[in-house]
């Protein structure tokens, strides 16, 4: 896990908030992973810590920090190979894998053990097609939003595949429209779509509800949403939102104090108190403290 309690614990983050909110502050309990270029991180129900490599076409759950990570994949268009996988969700059962190059969704149980697959692009139904998947996320009942890149929507099915709706397309209206949507997050029967320079907020039926377009968002990568708000990711950055999208505090990476440097990031998860910095090379991760 490369614990160093003795340097760790004298390094603190305080930020200033704007608006007078109170400070934060960001204390490192530990640094894991070897990756070649890690993209995304998710972490299950059972504290599972599953993150993508879009390089090495792979994606590892960490079970036990004290153990060896489990991975599955290697480029291929076979069952349990990846041709860029761009984005994975889990129920803490099942864990679904959005494979970008392949044009489908792969299924694997919680140690990422092959279960199924589902693809529609070959489908002459136009309705329900979709392509180059950039992102899936889960709602509570199971239910499927595939981010369809080919078509610029988000796809709906049910938990048997079956197509419920799409939306976002050229079809909706207004601020509706998904530009270039990257990520989705289904939280609280809403669904949290990240594009590159705004938020875009959908219920599960597809209805507009608000999208965040301040002026200082811009070249967003990555994005978790919490109970009493969300945090946006940069390349450089952090930026913490309320959920009424009021910014409370940005942090710059070149003032975390971190064992190992941070570079960039490519993506971060909180679960509990713990927030998750995902590095292109490794797992930096942080007590929260407000």
């Amino acid at each position: 896990m490369g614990k160093k309690f003795a340097i760790i614990l004298l390094k603190f983050l305080f930020c200033t908030s704007l608006y007078s909110q109170p400070s934060i502050s960001l204390l490192e309990e530990y640094v894991f992973g070897n990756f070649r270029h890690a993209t995304r991180i998710v972490i299950g129900m059972n504290n599972d810590i599953y993150v993508l490599d879009d390089e090495e076409n792979k994606v590892y759950v960490y079970s036990d920090l004290n153990q060896p990570p489990i991975s599955i994949g290697g480029y291929g268009w076979s069952f349990g190979s990846f041709d860029k996988p761009s984005g994975l969700v889990t129920d803490g059962v099942n864990v679904y894998v959005s494979d970008f190059g392949n044009h489908r969704i792969q299924r694997f149980d919680r140690k990422l053990n092959y279960i199924s697959s589902f693809s529609t692009r070959d489908s002459s139904e136009s309705t329900y097609r979709f392509g180059y998947p950039r992102d899936i996320a889960l709602s509570e009942s199971g239910d499927l939003f595939i981010l369809d890149g080919e078509n610029t929507r988000i796809v709906k099915f049910n938990p048997m595949y079956l197509f419920e709706r799409a939306f976002g397309d050229i079809k909706s209206s207004g601020k509706a429209i998904l530009r270039n949507p990257l990520r989705i997050i289904a939280k609280e029967s809403k669904l949290f779509v990240m594009e590159s320079k705004r938020v875009v907020v959908y219920d599960y039926f597809g209805n507009y509800i608000k999208s965040n377009e301040q002026e200082h968002l811009d070249s967003l990568k990555g994005i978790a949403v919490m109970e009493d708000g969300y945090i946006l990711v940069k390349n450089n950055s952090l930026m913490f939102f309320s959920s009424s999208d009021i910014l409370l505090w940005t942090i710059n990476i070149k003032l975390i104090f971190a064992s190992e440097p941070i570079q960039s990031i490519q993506d971060i998860a909180v679960y509990g108190d713990l927030l998750y910095i995902l590095a292109p090379k490794r797992i930096h991760v942080f007590r929260i403290f407000k």
